[in-house]
């Protein structure tokens, strides 16, 4: 019989749990160290170089963490009467509407879907969703940087300021850039989260200058007003793409934890099974091609849990007396093992460009024109390819463990005893790894006078 709690409706539409979140009292506060060391040189009076090494360690950052997140229950280990651990119930290897007979729990912790198996009473606090959160003060940073920077005052008419840095930062965690979610894989090991920041940029290299062109002409009149009073300035700009991960929201992942797609709390990362991270990319960082996909969208998927092991019920009978033939659950999936923001998005230009025109009408009045063209070269800044790829395609429980319903999961996922066969169709869905949009605007000019006096 299945037990009455406040996520669980034998006979009609499941309640929902209450969703809580909240800032920890017990957090000590963040803090943050930094270091440096700088060496300038002044080789001439107009001309400082200076070149240094930038550390910087945060402690304490908050991150969120579901404090309801459910365990893994075992016939050795069972949590609150459960003894077997599933987000999905398997149904009848022919296509029949027969559950296992060990999967007869169907609570719920969200909207996506109608059941998320036995999940709802495996959390440490039953009546509370599984994705409530407390946001800790556990999260790490850290920040190297090697910086050099030129500059060159403004002498002979020209004034030129460069800088490059070479630098990583590392986080387990990027607050609002990576939005109110966990961007890693088990969110109670903060750690398996550390990797690039979203923010990161490896290379940065920045120049800007200004330029007035002495006078070409001492003769007065008109020639003089055409010929002299002309400069120049830019600023360009040249920096390594941001780093980014690929995601799956349609519920493959850790599916023991939170069911057919009803993860609110994490962003839960795709696995790369049999490959790498320098496998599945199709393109580099530079000279990228949109019409191309830049990742093997196909090449990701999880890894499933085999019956019988973890947790997942072994293969059984089912309900169904017409059909009682053994079900198996294949779907049943735990966190990835892959690394946040392995990808590196690509590299970006930006060259701004100003001329200038400078009338001397008198000795009061002074007319100057500009011609400002931003992006002057037109060059695109393509952004990072599209990172979330659904590997359910029918997003939802009960269809992709029996072939008979027609829904088989995209990308590659390797079978696991007892199928010989792979779930997955090494496919992804349309767009998956294309680059669909740019940062920045395109060429843009304007123009103006100013008359000062």
């Amino acid at each position: 019989m299945e037990p009455v709690t406040p996520t669980c409706a034998p006979t009609g539409t499941p309640l929902f749990a209450f969703l809580f979140g909240g800032y920890d009292p017990r957090n000590t506060l963040p803090y943050s160290e930094n270091w440096t060391l700088d060496v300038q040189w002044q080789p001439y009076n107009s001309l400082l170089l200076d070149i240094g090494y930038v550390g910087n360690h945060g402690q304490h950052l908050l991150l969120p963490i579901p404090f309801n997140q459910p365990g893994i229950a075992t016939p050795t280990k069972p949590i609150n009467g459960q003894i077997f651990s599933y987000g999905y119930q398997a149904t009848d290897a022919d296509g029949g509407f027969g559950t296992l007979l060990t999967e007869q729990i169907a609570t719920t912790i969200g909207e996506f879907t109608g059941a998320d198996g036995n999940t709802a009473l495996r959390v440490p606090f039953i009546g509370y969703n599984s994705n409530s959160d407390f946001w800790k003060a556990e999260g790490i940073s850290n920040y190297h940087a090697l910086q050099f920077s030129a500059k060159k005052r403004l002498t002979r008419g020209l004034m030129v300021n460069a800088s490059y840095t070479w630098s990583h930062v590392l986080d387990e965690g990027s607050g609002l850039s990576e939005g109110l979610f966990f961007n890693g894989n088990n969110p109670l090991d903060p750690r398996s989260a550390y990797g690039s920041a979203a923010f990161d940029r490896t290379h940065v290299f920045t120049i800007n200058y200004l330029y007035q062109i002495p006078d070409l002409t001492k003769s007065g009149g008109f020639v003089k007003h055409v010929v002299n009073g002309w400069g120049f300035s830019g600023i360009t700009i040249l920096e390594s793409g941001q780093p980014y991960s690929v995601y799956d929201f349609s519920g493959t992942v850790a599916s023991q934890f939170y069911g057919a797609g009803d993860d609110f709390i994490t962003n839960p990362l795709l696995a790369i099974p049999g490959g790498t991270v320098k496998s599945v990319q199709l393109q580099g960082t530079t000279g990228v091609n949109p019409a191309n996909p830049v990742l093997n969208g196909g090449a990701f998927g999880i890894l499933v849990n085999a019956p019988g092991t973890n947790g997942v019920p072994p293969c059984g009978p089912t309900t169904d007396e017409n059909t009682p033939n053994a079900a198996c659950d294949f779907s049943e999936t735990a966190f990835s093992t892959q690394g946040r923001n392995p990808f590196r998005g690509p590299f970006q230009s930006r060259f701004d460009f100003s001329v200038i025109k400078t009338f001397k009408l008198s000795e009061r009045f002074t007319l100057r024109y500009d011609a400002q063209f931003f992006n002057i070269f037109n060059h695109p800044s393509f952004d990072a390819p599209v990172n979330n790829i659904s590997l359910d395609s029918c997003f939802g429980p009960n269809l992709q463990t029996s072939p008979a319903n027609g829904c088989q999961w995209n990308g590659t996922i390797p079978a696991v005893p007892p199928s010989t066969t792979a779930f997955g169709d090494k496919t992804a869905p349309f767009g998956s790894g294309f680059i669909q949009n740019t940062l920045g605007g395109s060429r843009f000019v304007q123009m103006a006078l100013h008359l000062t006096f």
